[in-house]
């Protein structure tokens, strides 16, 4: 006799071992509406069939206290279940036989019904299973009705009138009513076809086929030598079949867990690979590639928490970029690992009060500086070796990220600076007036420019040498760059002009700007190769967007004309162009 409570996936139904890998868990849910609707007709089509059987069947003389004793021993070996599939087995045929050749064969679906009913009950109450799991009986009783009604017809014959092709008919009865009754109920409750449900039927069959001699004797055993109680001395061997199923469940319950264990560590680590593909696909982002980093170490290694800082500054300081799920208790922990691990250059372990703590430098191999720091730290247990091994090689190749994202950072810099003073280059100026353009036409931001041209600075070439104009350059760079706001970003024109592009300010806060940067650049003490004193001084020329200019090229010449008033006016001071309509400023 066979139970199938299946739950699983269509495509992996050919193979029993994967119907109960995939169904075990389902085992112990509650039934769908669909399953309890499903089952409870199945249950009152079962009563209907076995009601008229029983009413049409004649009147036997069986004992009454031996068919008690039968539907009990039932009753007991319909909870001796070996997982089979999706579904599993019971040693039930062992008192099924009986029950056909002693006892009423018409009553005997109704007694098999109320058997596993009983048992049902019995779990309930021992809070192993559902009292839903009531509505299960009528399908799980089907199988009775086929061989009972073969018996009837044959007018009830005892253990010694019985011939071997009258078992084999009621088997064939048993097996057809199983298989109309095992996939319907799989049909109506999961929708999965009929023929997915043969090859567990067919273990169930070989099974039963396997008991029934033994059941066929015990009941020969009660006629001929007069043994009434023969076939209850099968319970012995259900005892032994219940030892086994306990094991084999048992078994399976911790594959199960271990199974589960892996498909969790499974998808921790894809997790993990696809965090590393982020942080390798954020090359450009070293916090980005920290958090991305640190969130993968934590997920592969089962981690509670951690951390990832970087060496920031010219003293090298560890400062914190990325946490993940960082709290007071493990903070100790990771702490402890971290100053160790700084100490000795390489990966470390920690342990306070209780927390072990994993910490580990992030850099390219064969490179003596490391980037930043990645610790870990967790309660369960220690770290073993491969995951540190783990760990290092995930922070080797961070660390080569790391240093890829730094050389690109440098070309990047070097394609947008100029090389002798620094500041932005002229590809760099054109970028922020587009950009500065852009936001003045979308959201009105104010965009100005104020153009700078060093006085007389040819003649400080040709009488000084080019490395004093190189100096006086870099300096007056220098000066501009402080003299700037925040957000503003001084850059080299060309030759010895430069320029500051001002964003977001008003006009008088750029005249402002412009004549700070004058007066601070004339303030300048600087000396030539020789030693000698040396002044500097520049023309200023601003200039900004609005209704008479409206274009980058208008801005910029406009502000290169304001720059030549600022010279035919006598040098050091600030002017802007005739297109403004602000009050000229005159020298100071």
């Amino acid at each position: 006799m066979v139970s199938v409570v299946t739950d699983f996936d269509g495509a992996a139904a050919t193979a029993a071992d994967r119907l109960l890998e995939d169904s075990w868990e389902g085992r112990k849910q509650r039934l769908s509406s669909r399953e309890l609707k499903a089952e409870l007709g199945i249950t009152i089509s079962f009563l209907i069939v076995a009601t008229v059987l029983a009413v049409l069947s004649p009147p036997t003389h069986a004992s009454v206290a031996l068919t008690a004793a039968l539907a009990g021993a039932f009753a007991i070996a319909s909870r001796i279940e070996f997982p089979v599939g999706a579904g599993h087995a019971v040693p039930t045929q062992l008192f099924l036989i009986p029950l056909l050749l002693l006892g009423p064969p018409g009553l005997v679906p109704l007694v098999v019904l109320a058997a596993l009913a009983t048992a049902v009950v019995f779990d309930w109450l021992a809070k192993r299973t559902r009292l839903e799991r009531l509505v299960e009986t009528g399908g799980d009783a089907w199988h009775s009705i086929g061989p009972a009604m073969v018996f009837v017809i044959a007018g009830h014959p005892g253990p010694d009138e019985a011939a071997w092709w009258l078992y084999v008919i009621a088997f064939i009865a048993q097996v057809t009513c199983e298989i109309m009754s095992a996939t319907l109920r799989e049909w109506l409750t999961l929708g999965i076809p009929p023929q997915l449900q043969l090859r567990i039927l067919g273990i169930v069959w070989s099974i039963d086929v396997l008991l029934t001699p033994a059941a066929v004797v015990a009941a020969a055993a009660t006629g001929a030598r007069s043994i009434p109680a023969a076939p209850l001395a099968m319970l012995g061997v259900a005892a032994v079949l219940a030892v086994i199923a306990r094991d084999r469940n048992q078994r399976i319950d911790q594959a199960h867990a271990r199974l589960e264990a892996l498909h969790r560590e499974r998808s921790r680590l894809q997790i993990a690979v696809y965090r590393i593909g982020d942080a390798f696909a954020s090359k450009l982002d070293l916090d980005a590639l920290l958090t991305i980093t640190t969130r993968a170490a934590v997920e592969a290694l089962d981690a509670d928490g951690g951390r990832g800082s970087a060496y920031q500054g010219q003293g090298r300081k560890l400062v914190r970029r990325a946490t993940v799920h960082e709290d007071l208790e493990i903070e100790p922990a990771l702490r402890a690992a971290e100053d160790t691990a700084v100490a000795l250059g390489s990966a470390t372990t920690a342990m306070v009060d209780g927390v072990w703590a994993l910490a580990c430098p992030i850099a390219e191999p064969g490179v003596g500086e490391s980037h930043g720091m990645i610790v870990l730290a967790r309660r369960a247990s220690a770290f073993a070796d491969e995951e540190r091994d783990l760990l290092r090689h995930l922070c080797e190749q961070a660390g080569v990220a790391a240093g890829n994202s730094q050389r690109h950072e440098a070309l990047h810099r070097q394609a947008l600076t100029d090389e002798l003073t620094g500041l932005a280059n002229h590809r760099r100026l054109q970028e922020l007036l587009a950009q500065g353009a852009e936001r003045h036409q979308s959201a009105g931001t104010a965009l100005a420019l104020i153009l700078f041209d060093l006085d007389n600075f040819k003649q400080v070439n040709d009488t000084r040498g080019h490395q004093t104009g190189d100096h006086v350059l870099r300096m007056v760079s220098d000066t501009l760059r402080d003299c700037c706001r925040a957000g503003d970003e001084p850059a080299r024109y060309g030759g010895e002009e430069l320029a500051i592009v001002v964003q977001g300010a008003s006009f008088d806060e750029v005249l402002q700007l412009a004549e700070r940067a004058r007066a601070s650049v004339a303030a300048l003490e600087l000396v030539d190769m020789e030693g000698h004193d040396l002044s500097v001084s520049t023309s200023v020329g601003v200039a900004e967007l609005g209704p008479s200019v409206k274009t980058v090229t208008a801005l910029i010449a406009e502000a290169d004309s304001a720059l030549y008033e600022a010279k035919h006016a006598g040098k050091n001071c600030v002017r802007f162009g005739p297109g403004s309509d602000h009050p000229q400023l005159v020298r100071a």
